[in-house]
């Protein structure tokens, strides 16, 4: 009565746990990619702020203000949208986390089960042994008492 091979499963959860640790690496790349992002539209409004203050002291036409004005309402709006695809890709990183976590999880229960499932076989294993030894031990006793009695 040899249990039932875990092999495959334990390969499948092994895949299923490298499935989701390389969905989270893609994830986390781009979560990593959209704070570049967003840092980059963050340089870019600091250096308009700092380009309209330097205008504004030297002197510059009420037009290039508005020109001004405008492109920096287009990139504030541009990081409120870039923050808040970053939470909504921060969220996704732990999901994808929390993924993986279970399917290693998994993957250690299924191990730890064919331990317990080969430490249970081979302990019915010794027994068997051992009940098969009782047996020849009995046999051989009786077999001595059976040819002392014909001396």
């Amino acid at each position: 009565m040899k249990p039932f091979t875990m092999h495959a499963v334990l390969k499948y959860r092994q895949q299923l746990e490298d499935v989701a640790r390389q969905r989270l690496y893609q994830a986390m790349e781009e979560e990593a990619r959209m704070q570049k992002a967003l840092l980059q539209i963050n340089e870019e409004l600091t250096d308009l702020y700092s380009s309209l203050q330097r205008d504004k002291e030297q002197g510059t036409t009420v037009d290039r203000l508005i020109l001004f004005d405008h492109r920096i309402e287009v990139v504030k709006e541009q990081a409120v949208l870039r923050q808040s695809e970053l939470k909504k890709q921060q969220v996704q990183v732990a999901n994808k986390r929390q993924q993986l976590v279970k399917a290693s999880k998994d993957r250690k229960i299924m191990e730890k089960l064919r331990e317990q499932q080969n430490a249970a076989y081979a302990q019915y294993l010794e027994k068997k042994e051992t009940i098969m030894l009782d047996e020849i031990a009995v046999l051989s006793y009786a077999r001595k008492q059976g040819e002392m009695k014909n001396v």
